[in-house]
């Protein structure tokens, strides 16, 4: 989903890293922790010593209370982070890319995008339900450039992956078979679950994933499918960092190693969601994750913009 001119972001070796992953909205709980974690003065200052990274590896937007805001806070941050020799990796998930597609005219994508909390990122910029419920994808798209024109533009800049040294941070997981090229370009990463963490072939070690080894990737911190807290996979190699099946968002401090395990952890509970998602059964979560990768790289076949400042 990212445009063509934003690259895989590589965080030098040295750099000590925090990583978070699906915010979805919950700028308060954000704020405390970076602020608790010295990264930020609570608020919109970066302040934490040169050589330090902030990863959040996607699901910025949709379910709570304050996506727009919370968009243009790590935005804001990445642009004081890169000032002071720091660096703030803002990655794209599945969500951002149903905000994009959704509002952008993909019907089935904005099907999702309305299925799993999206109501909560329109509200944000400022849309009352009776300006999104019955209207067309057109008529939202223009209302919230209206109302918040910085929110798909600073959208489309948030990067496909992040390295450092042999971690790989990615918004559900590296996908099996799948050279780095396709992996940067393919909304897959997106999506996938159980093909990556409940796989029974170890990673890095097994064959299916031997375009990441050879790449020297060893370790996967990521998110999408929700977890009570923390969670390892792959005997210490893969991290899951999407908290909100506990209420909470998590930051992730990463020490250097050859696993994941000596991560250290800080948590803040979540405030309710502004835009509770439709009922859906597991089947249904089933066939958007199938079907929805190849939708969105369609999609953006035809709609990536060429050139995307920096914001």
């Amino acid at each position: 989903m990212a445009a063509l001119d934003v690259p895989p972001i590589r965080i030098p070796d040295e750099f000590t890293v925090w990583a978070a992953s699906d915010l979805h909205g919950q700028l308060g709980a954000v704020d405390r922790l970076l602020g608790a974690a010295g990264l930020t003065d609570g608020a919109d200052r970066w302040t934490a010593p040169a050589g330090t990274a902030f990863v959040v590896t996607g699901d910025v937007v949709d379910r709570g209370p304050d996506s727009l805001r919370l968009v243009r806070r790590l935005a804001s941050l990445r642009a004081q982070a890169g000032h002071a020799g720091g660096l703030v990796a803002i990655l794209e998930g599945n969500h951002e890319a149903q905000v994009l597609g959704g509002i952008g005219g993909e019907p089935e994508i904005f099907r999702a995008l309305m299925t799993f909390g999206g109501g909560a990122t329109l509200r944000s910029a400022g849309l009352r339900p009776d300006e999104w419920k019955g209207r067309s994808s057109a008529e939202i798209a223009a209302r919230v450039d209206e109302l918040a024109p910085d929110l798909v533009p600073t959208l489309w800049t948030f990067a496909p992956y992040a390295r450092w040294r042999d971690v790989l941070f990615v918004h559900a997981g590296p996908v099996p078979f799948q050279d780095l090229d396709r992996f940067e370009r393919s909304a897959d990463r997106l999506w996938i679950r159980d093909g990556f963490f409940a796989s029974p072939e170890p990673f890095p070690d097994a064959e299916s994933w031997a375009t990441y080894r050879r790449a020297g990737i060893s370790q996967v911190v990521f998110g999408h499918t929700p977890v009570d807290r923390p969670t390892l996979s792959h005997d210490g190699h893969a991290l899951n960092l999407d908290t909100w099946r506990g209420q909470q968002v998590t930051l992730a401090r990463l020490e250097p190693g050859p696993d994941l395990r000596n991560a250290a952890f800080r948590a803040e509970p979540v405030e309710p969601r502004a835009i509770a998602d439709d009922p859906v059964s597991a089947e249904e979560i089933r066939r958007f994750d199938a079907d929805l990768p190849a939708l969105v790289d369609a999609w953006v076949a035809v709609h990536r913009p060429s050139s995307v400042e920096r914001r």
